[in-house]
């Protein structure tokens, strides 16, 4: 299927912020290497990654299962319909993936009749917000005035980048990425907003029931979640050979969290342009960090950043959480 003329008119005016430029990506993840530590944005960058991560997303998200997370995130959407004035509206998707979320919402903004509809999609990877901007303009009478690539965790306030603001509401959503890239993308999202304006925050949860961390791990421990994860190492020279891919509970933050290590088994070097990352046998490198929250906790992430928090949608698994929030 090919994208219609809108779509491409769209993704024509992407807007790649020096923080997401490659050469400053090249650096930063030459500086996660030599740390042990490849955090979590390096993994949805490149095409391949960008591929398979919506591939996995697809298949063991339960955000996108239609009889579990996208209730949540449905119930979420009325709520924010129903605290908005009459007028137009701006859906600003910081850490937007692909999209497919934030199309979800702007499908059901159009159905009440919103009169004008707009979106800017804003992701580090240009290969997704790329994708996230096809998505929204997709959405009959919604226009797409930018695409934003940029590192938001290296951008303190995105009110600069985000483009001029318009008349109405606006939308801001950070769906997801607080479980991957940690409650400071709140900080950065609330820069967006002002009075009357409204921030949708997703978080994976941690149910409270028998078997419950077993479950979230499976989401986790199996094949193309390895997939994925290696691609990035794969490209620096870190192939499976190296070393596995072992998964892990770690509580000592006092939040519950799923780390990913890949354990080298030999002597290895990262390479990247003119860089050298030189690794021994026996060292750890993270590859993943998810955080695990309550509904509580992502209550009180909003609420000590200045927030009122006016719905808290929580899916039949209890592993999905949708809070609608506005400035106190």
């Amino acid at each position: 299927m090919h994208p219609s003329p809108r779509s491409i008119d769209a993704v024509s005016r992407i807007h790649v912020h020096e923080s997401a430029r490659a050469e400053n990506v090249r650096v930063a993840l030459v500086a996660a290497l030599r740390a042990r530590c490849v955090d979590n944005r390096f993994h949805y960058i490149g095409d391949l990654a960008a591929r398979r991560w919506r591939a996995l997303a697809a298949s063991h998200s339960p955000a996108q299962d239609a009889s579990d997370g996208l209730g949540a995130y449905d119930t979420a959407a009325r709520a924010a319909i129903a605290a908005m004035p009459a007028g137009p509206v701006h859906v600003i998707g910081v850490a937007c993936g692909d999209g497919v979320k934030e199309r979800r919402l702007l499908g059901a903004l159009r159905s009440v009749g919103t009169p004008d509809l707009a979106a800017t999609p804003m992701d580090m990877s240009v290969p997704l917000v790329t994708a996230a901007g096809e998505a929204m303009a997709a959405v009959p009478g919604v226009r797409v005035p930018h695409v934003v690539a940029c590192d938001l965790g290296g951008v303190a306030d995105l009110s600069r980048i985000a483009g001029p603001r318009e008349p109405g509401t606006r939308v801001v959503t950070i769906f997801g990425a607080v479980s991957t890239l940690g409650p400071a993308l709140v900080d950065v999202a609330r820069s967006l907003l002002a009075p009357g304006d409204l921030l949708l925050v997703s978080a994976n949860l941690l149910p409270d029931h028998p078997g419950a961390r077993d479950d979230v791990m499976a989401q986790y421990d199996n094949a193309p979640t390895r997939e994925w994860l290696r691609t990035v190492l794969d490209e620096v020279g870190l192939p499976a050979d190296a070393g596995p891919i072992e998964f892990r509970w770690d509580g000592r933050a006092g939040v519950e969290e799923i780390h990913a290590d890949l354990l080298l088994q030999r002597d290895a070097t990262a390479r990247l342009g003119d860089d050298e990352v030189p690794m021994a046998a026996g060292e750890r490198v993270q590859v993943l960090e998810s955080y695990r929250h309550s509904p509580e906790a992502l209550r009180a992430i909003l609420e000590t950043r200045g927030l009122q928090v006016l719905e808290m949608a929580i899916s039949p698994s209890g592993e999905e959480g949708v809070a609608v929030a506005a400035l106190a």
